[in-house]
């Protein structure tokens, strides 16, 4: 799947990856490099690296994703921000 079908550049949304938390989930599940999280979540390397530097925003079925492939709900490690 090509990289723009998984994000936005929307500048009205405003969402990002809760590094802290994702990090803390990602790794007890033996996921401790961007590549292995990219690989994870079925992305290439450079869109998870736009994911995690809020430079891009993930489509909602994305978001999703990642979130069930931590066993999490979506809120726990997307937050919304004021743009």
């Amino acid at each position: 799947m090509d990289s723009d079908d998984m994000m936005s550049t929307r500048p009205d949304v405003g969402v990002r990856l809760r590094l802290d938390v994702y990090d803390q989930l990602a790794r007890a599940k033996g996921y401790a490099t961007v590549t292995s999280q990219a690989e994870l979540h079925g992305i290439n390397r450079a869109t998870m690296h736009a994911l995690r530097n809020g430079e891009n925003v993930p489509r909602l079925d994305t978001a999703m994703r990642f979130a069930a492939d931590l066993g999490v709900a979506v809120e726990v490690i997307w937050e919304r921000v004021t743009v």
